[in-house]
C-alpha cells in the first residue's frame, strides 16, 4: 500500500457546504498528492436536481487530475454509497479516508489520519483512525491520540482487514434486548444511546451505515484512534443534511460555536496500543455531557415552538 490514502468525498445537494470542504481539503498538505474519488448521488425527487446539478457543476471545476468524479445516475442514500465504496477502494487499495460535504478539515487532519492508517496497518486489534474527538476537557493539554471503544463518521480511516469485518445486517443486535450488560457497555456505560440508534436502524426507522459501523467495531473488541482535541467541524447541523434530527426546529437550538484549530502540526501517535481506564471514563464524561447538552436544546426547542407538552414528554 502506497504512504497516503484515497479519498473519497460523498455529496449529495449542498454545494455551498460541499465548497467549503473542498476550500478546507486544498489546505491539507497530502490532498493534492493523494488519490481523490469524489462520489456525487443522483437526486431522490424533482425538487433534488438543482442541486445536485450544482454539486456537479462544482466538482467538475474543481477537478484536478488526482481527482475522479463519479456521477450516480440514481440515488443510493448515503450510507449506501459509503458502504459501497469503501468496500470498493479498500479492496483495491487496502484502506480509504472519508469526508462527507459538511466537513470542514483542519489543515494537520488528512496526516494525522495517514500517519494513523500507515502506523497501526498491521495491528489487529485498531479498526479505524478518527478525525473527530467530542469536548474532552481532560484532553485540552494534550499532544498525543486516545484509543476509545467506538467509531466515530465525521472525517476517519480505515483499512481493508477492518473493513472485512463491517457488518452490514448487524447480527447480534438482539442482545441489546435480551442482555443489560451488553446494552449498557455499548452505551458506552449507559451513558449514550447507541442501542437505542441501532434498534431504529434494525426496525427500519432510519438508514445509518454509522451506527452498523459502530456495532461492528464493538462487536470485534476493536479500538478508534482519536486526537486529543477535533481535527474537523460539522456545517451540515443547520438543518440541510439527509440525517439532520433537528429539522424544523434549528432556528431555535444554538449554532456549535467555531472550532478553534490550535496548530498546523498534527497530533503526535500514542506511545502504546492501549485503552486506558482514566481516558475512557474522561471520553464517557464527555458523552453524556453531550447528550444532555443535546436533549436540553431540543427541549428548549420544543418549548419555544409552543410545544412543551413534547418536551416534558
Amino acid at each position: 500500500m502506497g504512504e497516503l490514502a484515497p479519498i473519497a468525498i460523498f455529496s449529495f445537494r449542498r454545494p455551498h457546504h460541499l465548497a467549503a470542504t473542498l476550500d478546507a481539503l486544498q489546505q491539507c498538505p497530502e490532498f493534492a498528492a493523494s488519490e481523490v474519488i469524489a462520489y456525487s448521488d443522483g437526486p431522490r425527487r424533482a425538487s433534488d436536481e438543482a442541486g445536485v446539478n450544482e454539486v456537479r457543476q462544482l466538482l467538475r471545476s474543481r477537478k484536478t487530475p488526482n481527482m475522479t468524479l463519479v456521477e450516480r445516475p440514481i440515488n443510493m442514500g448515503l450510507a449506501n454509497s459509503i458502504i459501497g465504496a469503501v468496500t470498493e477502494i479498500t479492496r483495491r487499495a487496502g484502506k480509504v479516508i472519508v469526508v462527507e460535504d459538511d466537513l470542514v478539515l483542519q489543515p494537520s487532519a488528512l496526516a494525522w489520519l495517514n500517519a494513523g492508517l500507515n502506523a497501526y496497518v498491521d495491528d489487529e486489534r485498531v479498526m479505524q483512525i478518527s478525525a473527530y474527538q467530542y469536548r474532552v476537557p481532560e484532553f485540552a493539554q494534550r499532544q498525543n491520540g486516545t484509543f476509545q471503544r467506538f467509531a466515530t463518521t465525521w472525517g476517519w480511516g480505515t483499512w481493508e482487514r477492518a473493513w472485512k469485518k463491517f457488518d452490514a445486517e448487524a447480527n447480534g443486535w438482539r442482545d441489546l434486548i435480551d442482555n443489560p450488560e451488553i446494552r449498557t457497555a455499548f452505551d458506552a456505560g449507559g451513558v449514550y444511546p447507541f442501542a437505542d440508534m441501532l434498534q431504529k436502524q434494525m426496525s427500519g426507522r432510519i438508514d445509518s451505515w454509522g451506527i452498523r459501523w459502530s456495532w461492528s467495531v464493538f462487536r470485534n473488541q476493536g479500538l478508534t484512534l482519536m486526537p486529543p482535541r477535533s481535527l474537523v467541524r460539522n456545517t451540515g447541523l443547520d438543518g440541510s443534511g439527509t440525517h439532520s434530527t433537528l429539522g424544523p426546529l434549528k432556528r431555535f437550538v444554538a449554532a456549535p460555536q467555531p472550532l478553534q484549530w490550535h496548530n498546523a502540526e498534527p497530533p503526535q501517535l500514542p506511545t502504546e496500543v492501549i485503552l486506558r481506564a482514566e481516558e475512557e471514563q474522561a471520553f464517557r464524561r464527555a458523552l453524556k455531557n453531550t447528550h444532555a447538552l443535546r436533549n436540553h436544546h431540543i427541549k428548549r426547542a420544543l418549548a419555544k415552538a409552543g410545544l412543551k407538552h413534547f418536551a416534558d414528554a
